[in-house]
């Protein structure tokens, strides 16, 4: 009977025995968790990004509003480089990466006639102009950057291509100043 009490004993202490055990649940959430830290640090460039493609839209539309940009001294790659040039931390792929469509409009209901970007997970070659209007004139400037994404399952929350990289876009829309 003592011999089965010992053993008893011995198997109750075994119970009690957590070495290991800290580690054996740190290797059950270490790989959620790096995947939440990583989709959050990326989520975070997405809205850098988008924050600063606003402002670079603003700036840049700034020089149509006021007739520094006109059709006849500016090219669509001059207008995405004065953009780029106002998003330089993204470094050298940011003209290939963006997409312009600045539209001239006689009233402002018609803005809602402007067609869609995106057409089966592409860019609409079609749906993009550089049409600079006169002054006084309505006028709406509308960017897109393709952002490449690391995080799976992030692409499902945002606005993507056929290729799963997201798509952040920025619109400016003005009546140009009497030039």
């Amino acid at each position: 009977m003592r011999a089965r009490l010992a053993d008893l004993c011995r198997a109750i202490r075994g119970l009690k025995d957590t070495r290991g055990s800290t580690a054996v649940e740190f290797a059950l959430v270490a790989g959620p968790l790096i995947f939440l830290i990583c989709a959050c640090a990326e989520l975070a460039l997405i809205f850098l990004v988008s924050v600063t493609l606003d402002n670079a839209t603003d700036r840049a539309s700034r020089d149509i509003r006021t007739g520094l940009t006109t059709n006849a001294n500016t090219s669509v790659e001059q207008f995405k480089q004065k953009i780029c040039d106002n998003m330089s931390w993204l470094g050298g792929n940011c003209i290939s990466s963006l997409q312009v469509d600045v539209q001239t409009y006689s009233s402002f209901a018609d803005l809602s006639n402007a067609p869609p970007p995106i057409e089966d997970g592409k860019f609409k070659a079609s749906s993009f102009n550089f049409n600079i209007g006169p002054g006084s004139r309505i006028q709406m400037v509308r960017v897109y950057y393709e952002w490449p994404l690391i995080t799976p399952m992030l692409d499902g929350a945002l606005s993507k291509l056929g290729n799963n990289d997201a798509v952040v876009s920025a619109k400016a829309v003005f009546r140009n100043e009497p030039f």
